[in-house]
């Protein structure tokens, strides 16, 4: 009789988390026209760029200290990471607003954070932090690592960004079978006023 309680109880907890999973919102799901390029509008990229900037400023501070001391390689800052909001127009994806992901959690050289609580969810948007050679210059994770692919394929994000720079963004895109595209062409919207919004120059040199 105990054994049988246990087994009900156990399928109603399993009835439940089905429920609670379905009555999720899902990430906007792929079309069967290819996304071919991902819009950024100008107010969100602006503040993804002060977010890049904020989550880089330890390089201002560690740039009179001896590489010894934090050791050849060693990040900078850690990542961080938001939920993407958006639409899809034929193939355009537009990313029109970004969240603050549930439970968020930011380390060296990871992030990790849920973001399948949004009506237009597409995907996660995540920074790249610096390291530092033996030289005191930035070494630059030029795009999406092998590590962030593979989490993508594992997601059902319909979309993923990379920030390893100010104002520069790599993508990936999820197609209707389900194979990933990368990389995929991440634009900004065109202001209306080039001194709308006053320059600010990166806190180290590209290479």
């Amino acid at each position: 009789m105990a054994r049988r309680r246990g087994l009900r109880r156990t399928l109603l907890v399993a009835a439940l988390l089905v429920s609670a999973s379905a009555a999720r919102s899902a990430p906007l799901p792929p079309t069967s026209i290819p996304v071919r390029v991902i819009f950024v509008a100008n107010g969100v990229r602006d503040s993804m760029n002060m977010v890049f900037l904020h989550s880089t400023s330890g390089w201002r501070q560690y740039q009179n200290i001896n590489p010894a001391n934090y050791g050849r390689g060693t990040p900078i800052w850690r990542e961080t990471m938001r939920c993407l909001r958006g639409r899809i127009s034929a193939d355009t994806l537009w990313i029109t607003a970004w969240e603050t992901p549930r439970g968020l959690r930011s380390f060296a050289a990871a992030v990790t954070g849920e973001c399948d609580d949004l009506e237009d969810a597409v995907g996660s948007w995540h920074t790249h932090p610096w390291r530092a050679d033996s030289a005191r210059k930035p070494i630059k994770t030029r795009g999406l690592s092998v590590g962030d692919i593979r989490s993508f394929h594992a997601s059902a994000d319909l979309i993923s960004l990379a920030q390893w720079d100010r104002d520069s963004i790599a993508g990936a895109v999820r197609a209707f079978n389900g194979s990933v595209q990368y990389p995929v062409p991440v634009l900004v919207q065109h202001r209306a006023s080039l001194d709308s919004v006053p320059s600010r120059t990166d806190s180290a040199a590209t290479p």
